[in-house]
């Protein structure tokens, strides 16, 4: 139960800096902020497990910063929202009080919803190439 917790976390926060900093047009850091800052204060108060949770809704604000021609739409931020909560449960138990490591969890989601997308659309080429050769030939 806790786990889905986390995934819930992690895609409304991730939603929700993405939504304020692309488009409403508060920029990135903005957005970031005011969602780890609300966790933050809102998160413990509420949630037995709710320390927890403020991580990682931090974890998923500063996914949230992507670009948007990355991720150029919320379902794609859910997404990504999504690999936060996998990478985090996964990866929470390592480099505990190492810098950096909620900020690389955030970059490693990102970069595998990119590679995602474009492993999918190499798929997608390859299949309409294959069947445009094979009804080429018909059609002589």
């Amino acid at each position: 139960m806790e786990n889905l917790a986390i995934i819930i976390t992690t895609v409304l926060a991730g939603v929700l800096t993405y939504s304020i900093s692309v488009n409403i047009g508060k920029g990135a850091v903005f957005g970031s902020a005011i969602v780890t800052l609300l966790a933050g204060l809102f998160l413990p108060h509420f949630f037995e497990n709710g320390a927890a949770l403020a991580v990682a809704a931090t974890t998923a604000s500063y996914a949230g910063m992507v670009a948007g021609k990355n991720v150029p739409n919320l379902l794609e931020m859910a997404a990504v929202g999504l690999i936060v909560g996998v990478v985090f449960i996964l990866g929470a138990p390592t480099y505990i009080g190492v810098g950096g490591r909620l900020g690389a969890m955030a970059a490693l989601s990102c970069f595998s919803w990119i590679g995602i997308k474009k492993t999918y659309r190499v798929l997608i080429k390859k299949e309409k190439k294959s069947k445009e050769a094979a009804v080429a030939p018909r059609m002589r």
